[in-house]
C-alpha cells in the first residue's frame, strides 16, 4: 500500500467517479476528446498489469486471462497492438518515479505516468500507451446482489441454503475490478477509467470448517444460516462479464461495442517480454 500512497494511484481511482458524474451531467457536445484520440490512435502499447502497486495474491492467477480480453478488445477495434514485458515495464516505472522524485515535482501517479510514457516513446513508436491494473473491492450484498463500480452479480450460493436468513448489507464479498489509464505519446491524458469485472466469492451453506479453512474462507458467526464465503477458483473465469469491464473502462475512449468479431487467433507479441520492434 505503501507505494499506492505515495504514488497517488488511490486518488486518481477515487477522481473517477467525479469525472464519469461532470462528463455525463452535460447534454450531448458530439464526439468527446477521448473518443477522437481512440479513432485517431492506430498502435496501441499495453502496459503490464499492476506495475505502480502489487497485484492483489487472489488475482495473480487471472491477469493473464484479463489481459488477453483487453487485447482482444483493442484488436476488435482494428487496433494494433504491442504488449510489454513485466521486468522492463516495472524497470521504466522505476526510473519515471526516480526523475519526478529528482526532479522535486510532486509524487503522484499522473506525473510519473507521463514520464513514463515518454520514456517508453524513446524506444518504440505508438500513439497511446495503456496501463491498467487489477484490485479488489470488499463489496456489500444486498438482497443476493452485489454492485460495484459499475458491475451487477448475484452471490453464487452452493450446499443447502434452503431457510437462510441473510441480514442485507451486512455480508462483505470480495469483487475484482479494473482501472486503465490511457496517454498519449507525449504523455498527455487521454482517458482513465475503472469498471467492475467479478465476485471472487461464492457462499457455501452447511459446510464443516476443517484445519486451515480460516486462510481462505471467512464465517458470519452472527447469522442464523450457516455458511462460509470460499473464493472462486480461478477467482476471475467469466469471459463475458470480463469482456464487457474492459469495454466499459475504455470507454469512451473506444465504443461499447466492437464493430468486428474478436479474433480467435493469438497476438505473437503479447509474451514477448519487451516492446515489438516498431
Amino acid at each position: 500500500m505503501a507505494d499506492i500512497r505515495s504514488w497517488g494511484l488511490s486518488a486518481a481511482l477515487g477522481a473517477i467517479a467525479l469525472i464519469v458524474t461532470s462528463c455525463a451531467s452535460g447534454p450531448p457536445t458530439g464526439p468527446s476528446p477521448a473518443s477522437i484520440a481512440g479513432l485517431r490512435a492506430k498502435t496501441i502499447l499495453v502496459s503490464p498489469f499492476n506495475i505502480v502497486s502489487a497485484m492483489p495474491p487472489e488475482l495473480e492467477g487471472s491477469a493473464r486471462f484479463v489481459s488477453n480480453a483487453l487485447v482482444d478488445h483493442l484488436e476488435a477495434h482494428g487496433k494494433t497492438v504491442r504488449v510489454i514485458g513485466y521486468d522492463i515495464g516495472r524497470r521504466f516505472w522505476k526510473e519515471s518515479r526516480k526523475e519526478v522524485r529528482d526532479s522535486g515535482r510532486s509524487r503522484k501517479f499522473e506525473n510519473a505516468a507521463k514520464v513514463y510514457a515518454r520514456k517508453i516513446g524513446e524506444h518504440v513508436e505508438f500513439d497511446a500507451i495503456i496501463v491498467p491494473s487489477l484490485f479488489v473491492q470488499n463489496a456489500k450484498m444486498k438482497s443476493r446482489v452485489v454492485r460495484w463500480d459499475g458491475a451487477e452479480q448475484k452471490v453464487e450460493r452452493h450446499g443447502n441454503s434452503r431457510g437462510a436468513i441473510i441480514q442485507s448489507g451486512s455480508v462483505v464479498i470480495k469483487a475484482a475490478s479494473l482501472f486503465a489509464y490511457v496517454l498519449d505519446r507525449e504523455g498527455i491524458a487521454i482517458h482513465s477509467g475503472r469498471a467492475g469485472l467479478e465476485l471472487i466469492q461464492n457462499m457455501r451453506f452447511g459446510g464443516k470448517r476443517g484445519r486451515g479453512i480460516q486462510e481462505r474462507e471467512s464465517r458470519i458467526e452472527s447469522f442464523s444460516a450457516d455458511f462460509v464465503l470460499v473464493d472462486n477458483n480461478p477467482a476471475i473465469q467469466d469471459k463475458d462479464r470480463v469482456r464487457a469491464g474492459v469495454a466499459a473502462v475504455l470507454s469512451p475512449f473506444l465504443p461499447m461495442y466492437t464493430p468486428t468479431p474478436v479474433s480467435q487467433a493469438a497476438d505473437s507479441t503479447r509474451n514477448s517480454g519487451k516492446p515489438a520492434d516498431p
